[in-house]
């Protein structure tokens, strides 16, 4: 069978503090490390989705409601399900060289997740302001699926 949990696959998280949550799937470990006894990935995940905007708002409101709240977090593969949807190789590819930037030993200091997360929550909510409009089965369209909350 293929592997299918690759890099910039949309994932939605089924356990922990997330369980529902809409995430980019960075980087998956098939075999375990010494850190991690089981099979695990590093996900990219929107915590806090953006509201609904109207053509009443203004500029300062819908900048406040377009804003987003970023989660970085390395789980087991078996927490996560895998959805049809993939990001752009471009966003992919931008999303990757913020976390490269950022070694995975410093990823465990406190000051330097923050800064990653800001970083990254910059990038993702003008992502998201900068959406083009048009259905899921666009190409360009389809992190449009990422910005949406789940309902259930």
């Amino acid at each position: 069978m293929g592997k299918f949990l690759k890099p910039g696959r949309l994932v939605v998280l089924l356990a922990g503090r997330q369980a529902g949550k809409k995430a980019i799937l960075i980087k998956a470990n098939e075999e375990s490390t010494k850190d991690a006894k089981f099979p695990n990935g590093l996900v990219v995940g929107i915590q806090r989705y953006p509201r609904k905007v109207t053509k009443r708002m203004g500029q300062k409101q819908i900048r406040k409601r377009t804003t987003l709240k970023v989660f970085i977090k390395q789980l087991n593969l078996n927490h996560i399900m895998p959805t049809r949807y993939r990001l752009e190789e471009s966003t992919l590819k931008e999303v990757r060289d913020r976390i490269e930037r950022v070694k995975e030993a410093e990823l465990k200091n406190v000051e330097k997740r923050k800064e990653l997360r800001k970083n990254l929550r910059k990038y993702l909510a003008e992502k998201y302001r900068t959406l083009p409009a048009g259905s899921l089965a666009d190409k360009k369209a389809q992190s449009r699926f990422l910005f949406s909350k789940l309902r259930f």
